[in-house]
C-alpha cells in the first residue's frame, strides 16, 4: 500500500486533541510550582497592607519566566496524554489502514510543539525579561510603602553585609521584638528588646532598636553598651531594588547577556554565567519542539496503546533530562565540555533517542498492537490455571483501585518530576557560585526530596481522581455499572478508602521526615556546599536560638560533633543577654554535652558585669538547633517551641497557626479528592473529562489560596489559631458533603432508570 501523507484535516484535528492537555498540563503545573509562594501572597494583602492587585502582578511577573521553564513539560505530558486518546479510540489503527503510517504523526506533533517553541522563546527572549525589570519596580514600590513587608519571624535578613532577625514579628511587620542586629564593622551583634521599621524620604530603610545592649566578648576592655534608643540607617535598603548577579543575568535581555558573555570572555572566567544563561534561554524553548517530536515515537515504541500508555516512558525521560541537565553543568564546571557544549547537551541526547525511537518502528505499523478497547480496558484475557479455582472476590473495586492507583502514580511523578526539574534549573548557578561538587549536590536532593514530595501529594490525589472518574466516564464504564445498579459513587468508593489510608502516612511523613529531611538539607547546603567554598567562609554568623539561649557559630559540623567560633549567650527574662561565653571550639561528647576550647565568660553580677571563670563544659544540646522555621519542626516540636515564647513573655500566635495546619493539612488528601469524585460521578451525562480536570485545578489553587488566606488571618489576629487552621479544611468539607447529599438526592432506583431509558 502507497503511504499517504497526513492532510489539512489531520493537523487540524491533532491541533484541537493537543491544545486542551497541553493547555490543562501547563496551568496545572504552574498552579503546582506557584503554590508555595501563594502564602506570601495572601499574607501580603491581609497582613501587610497591600492592595490584592498589586500582588496579583507581582505573581503575574514571576509567572511569565517560570512558563519557560514548564512549557517543555506540559507539551510532553500533552502529547502523550493525546497520543494515548488516539490509541484507545482506535485512531490510529485507523490512520494505518487508510495508508497513513503512525510515524508520520510527526509532522502535526511536531507543527504544534513547534508554535509552542515559538511561544516559549518569545517568553524567554523578550517577556522574561520585562517580567523581572517590572518585577522590581513593583517591588520597589512595596518596599517604600512598607519596610518590613518581607520580614519573617525567626528568619535571618540581609542588609548589605548586616544581618537581623527578630523573634517576634507584628502582623504589619514593621515591628519587631527580641531583636539581633550584626553589624559587621563593630564585629558583635546588637540585641534589643523592640524595634521598628520606618521609611525614610531616599526610599533607606531606618531601624530604631528600643532598651537595647550590645555585650562584649570577656577580652574586651568595657563589657556592655546599654542604651535606651538607637537608630541607624540600614545599608543598602535606599536601593530601588538590591539585584545579585545571577538576577541581573535573569532579567537582561539577549543583547545584554551576549555583551555580559564577551566580557567574560575576556576575562577568561572558569564558569562563564552569562554565555550559559544565554545559551540556556534557546536551548529551553528548543526543548518544547524535541519534547513534542519525542511524544510520538516514544508512544510508539509500547507494545500496548491505552490512555495511560507512553506515561512511564515520558516520566523516564524527564527524570533522565534532569540528569543530563546536571551533568552537563557539571562537566562545564570541571572544565572538560565548554558552555555551549554543556547547556545543549541534553537536547542533543533527546534528539538523538528520538532519532534512535524513529528508525525503529518506522518499518512496523500498529498491526497486531493491542489496544484498550479490544482489551476490554487494559487488561489482558488470561486463561485460569485451574478450573478449581474460583472467581476472584471484589473485581469491581480491585479494578476501580487498580486504576486510581496507577493514575495516582503516574500524577505523583510527573508533579514531583516537575517540581524537581524547575527546582534544578533554579540552584544550577547557585551551586556553581558556590563550587558545589556532584556528591553534594546529590546529597543536597536526596535530603530535598522528601520536601518536595510533601507539597504535591495532596495534588497528586486530586488529579489522580480526576482522572480515574473522567477515564471510566469516557470508556462508557460508569454507564454500565449505572445500567447494572451499580451507583458510580458506591463504585469508585475504593478511591476514597485509598485517600482515608493515605491521610495518616502523609501525617507521618509531614510530622517526622519531613522536618528531618529538612534539617538534613540544611547541613548538607551549610557543611558541603557554603563550608567548601570562600564564599561560604566568609559568610556572617549564624544565630540559634534554644530555649533561654543564643547560640551564636561562625561555623558548625554538626555530622563531625563540632563548633567553630561560638559564643552563646543566656537571655534574661526582659529579652536582653545576662551573660556570654566564647570559646574558639568545642567538641560534641554526647547527650548534648559539649566540650570548650580556651572559654571566656561575663556575666551580670552584683549590679555590673564582670569576668568570671568559664565552664569548661556547656549543654548545648545533642545538635544546636535551626533557626525557628515549622517546617523543620515536628509536632511534638513545634509544641515545645510555642511552651518556650510563651514562657518568656512573647506572642506565640504565628507558631500556634502553623501547628493547626500542620495537623489539618493532611485532611486535604480525602476532602479534595471527595469534592472532585461527587462532581465527576453526578450523571449521566457525566462532565467532560477537560471540564473535570480543569476544576481539579482550579479546585487546588482554591485549596492553597483558602488555607494560605486563613492562616494570614491568623497571623494578624483576625481569626482565632484554631480556625485559622482547620477552618479551610472545613469549608471544603462541607462543600464535599454538600455535594455528597446533592449526588444522594439525584439518585433514581434502577427500575425507574430503565423507564426512562424506554422512553
Amino acid at each position: 500500500m502507497k503511504h499517504r501523507r497526513p492532510g489539512r484535516i489531520l493537523y487540524g484535528y491533532v491541533a484541537r486533541e493537543l491544545i486542551s492537555p497541553t493547555l490543562l498540563s501547563l496551568l496545572g503545573l504552574t498552579a503546582v510550582v506557584l503554590a508555595k509562594d501563594l502564602l506570601g501572597y495572601s499574607d501580603l494583602v491581609i497582613n501587610r497592607g497591600f492592595g490584592a492587585d498589586a500582588v496579583a502582578l507581582i505573581a503575574f511577573y514571576q509567572v511569565v519566566p517560570l512558563l519557560t521553564m514548564i512549557f517543555p513539560l506540559a507539551v510532553l505530558m500533552g502529547a502523550l496524554f493525546a497520543m494515548g486518546r488516539m490509541g484507545a479510540d482506535l485512531e490510529i489503527l485507523v490512520l494505518e489502514t487508510l495508508g497513513i503510517p503512525a510515524t508520520r504523526l510527526a509532522g502535526p506533533f511536531g507543527a504544534f510543539a513547534l508554535a509552542m517553541t515559538l511561544v516559549a522563546l518569545g517568553l524567554s527572549a523578550m517577556a522574561s525579561p520585562w517580567a523581572s525589570h517590572s518585577l522590581d519596580r513593583a517591588l520597589e514600590e512595596m518596599s517604600k510603602e512598607n519596610p518590613g513587608a518581607q520580614i519573617r519571624a525567626g528568619i535571618i535578613h540581609e542588609f548589605g553585609d548586616w544581618q537581623i532577625q527578630a523573634r517576634e514579628v507584628s502582623a504589619r511587620g514593621d515591628r519587631m521584638k527580641n531583636v539581633l542586629l550584626w553589624v559587621p564593622s563593630l564585629g558583635e551583634t546588637i540585641f534589643a528588646r523592640s524595634g521598628l521599621l520606618e521609611t525614610g524620604e531616599d526610599g533607606s530603610i531606618r531601624v530604631t532598636l528600643e532598651e537595647g545592649r550590645i555585650l562584649f566578648s570577656p577580652d574586651e576592655k568595657k563589657q556592655q553598651i546599654g542604651f535606651a534608643t538607637m537608630t541607624t540607617m540600614l545599608p543598602e535598603s535606599n536601593r530601588p531594588v538590591t539585584r545579585s548577579k545571577e538576577e541581573i543575568r535573569k532579567g537582561a535581555s539577549l543583547p545584554e547577556l551576549r555583551a555580559l558573555a564577551q566580557e567574560e570572555a575576556e576575562l577568561e572566567v572558569s564558569y562563564p554565567e552569562a554565555l550559559i544563561e544565554l545559551h540556556r534561554r534557546i536551548s529551553l524553548p528548543v526543548t518544547t519542539l524535541l519534547f513534542g517530536l519525542l511524544a510520538v515515537p516514544l508512544f510508539l515504541s509500547r507494545k500496548e496503546y491505552s490512555r495511560s500508555a507512553g506515561g512511564i516512558l515520558g516520566l523516564g525521560v524527564l527524570i533522565a533530562y534532569f540528569g543530563t541537565v546536571q551533568l552537563g553543568n557539571g562537566l562545564i564546571q570541571n572544565g572538560r565540555l565548554s558552555a555551549q557544549a554543556g547547556v545543549w547537551l541534553p537536547n542533543a541526547l533527546v534528539a538523538v533517542l528520538a532519532a534512535w525511537l524513529f528508525s525503529s518502528i518506522a518499518r512496523r505499523g500498529v498491526f497486531g498492537r493491542e489496544f484498550d478497547r479490544q482489551r476490554g480496558g487494559g487488561k489482558r484475557e488470561r486463561t485460569p490455571r485451574s478450573t478449581k479455582r474460583g472467581p476472584r472476590r471484589f473485581p469491581l473495586p480491585r479494578y476501580v483501585a487498580g486504576r486510581f492507583l496507577q493514575f495516582a502514580l503516574l500524577a505523583f511523578a510527573a508533579l514531583l518530576s516537575a517540581y524537581l526539574l524547575i527546582d534544578i534549573l533554579d540552584r544550577l548557578q547557585w551551586f556553581a557560585r558556590y563550587e558545589a561538587s556532584a556528591l553534594a549536590i546529590v546529597n543536597f536532593y536526596a535530603a530535598r526530596l522528601p520536601v518536595l514530595a510533601s507539597r504535591v501529594i495532596p495534588m497528586s490525589l486530586l488529579v489522580a481522581t480526576a482522572l480515574t472518574a473522567s477515564h471510566l466516564a469516557v470508556q462508557g464504564e460508569l454507564i454500565g455499572m449505572r445500567a447494572c445498579g451499580i451507583p458510580a459513587p458506591k463504585a469508585l468508593l475504593p478511591v476514597l478508602v485509598i485517600c482515608s489510608l493515605i491521610v495518616p502516612a502523609f501525617f507521618m511523613l509531614n510530622n517526622e521526615l519531613v522536618p528531618r529531611a529538612s534539617a538534613r538539607q540544611d547541613h548538607v547546603k551549610r557543611e558541603q556546599i557554603w563550608a567548601a567554598s570562600r564564599l561560604g567562609q566568609e559568610a556572617a554568623p549564624i544565630w540559634y536560638r534554644v530555649a533561654g539561649r543564643i547560640n551564636q557559630v561562625d561555623h558548625l559540623d554538626s555530622e563531625g560533633g563540632s563548633a567553630e567560633g561560638i559564643t552563646f549567650f543566656e537571655m534574661g527574662e526582659d529579652g536582653l543577654p545576662v551573660s556570654r561565653t566564647d570559646a574558639e571550639s568545642a567538641r560534641h561528647f554526647g547527650r548534648g554535652n559539649w566540650r570548650l576550647r580556651e572559654p571566656t565568660r561575663i556575666e551580670w553580677k552584683n549590679e555590673a558585669f564582670r569576668v568570671v571563670e568559664a565552664p569548661r563544659f556547656a549543654r548545648l544540646g545533642t545538635t544546636l538547633p535551626a533557626k525557628v522555621d515549622t517546617m523543620h519542626l515536628s509536632v511534638m516540636e513545634l509544641r515545645k517551641e510555642i511552651a518556650d515564647i510563651e514562657s518568656n513573655g512573647l506572642d506565640a500566635t504565628a507558631l500556634r497557626v502553623d501547628l493547626q495546619v500542620k495537623l489539618a493539612t493532611p485532611l486535604a488528601c480525602i476532602v479534595l479528592p471527595a469534592i472532585i469524585l461527587f462532581f465527576a460521578v453526578g450523571g449521566p451525562p457525566f462532565p467532560a473529562s477537560a471540564t473535570t480536570l480543569l476544576l481539579s485545578i482550579v479546585l487546588g489553587v482554591g485549596w492553597v489560596l483558602l488555607s494560605g488566606t486563613g492562616a494570614s488571618l491568623g497571623y494578624g489576629g483576625a481569626l482565632n489559631p484554631l480556625l485559622a487552621g482547620w477552618g479551610p479544611v472545613l469549608v471544603l468539607a462541607a462543600l464535599a458533603a454538600y455535594l455528597g447529599l446533592h449526588l444522594r438526592a439525584r439518585g433514581q432506583p434502577l427500575s425507574r432508570l430503565g423507564r426512562r431509558t424506554k422512553e
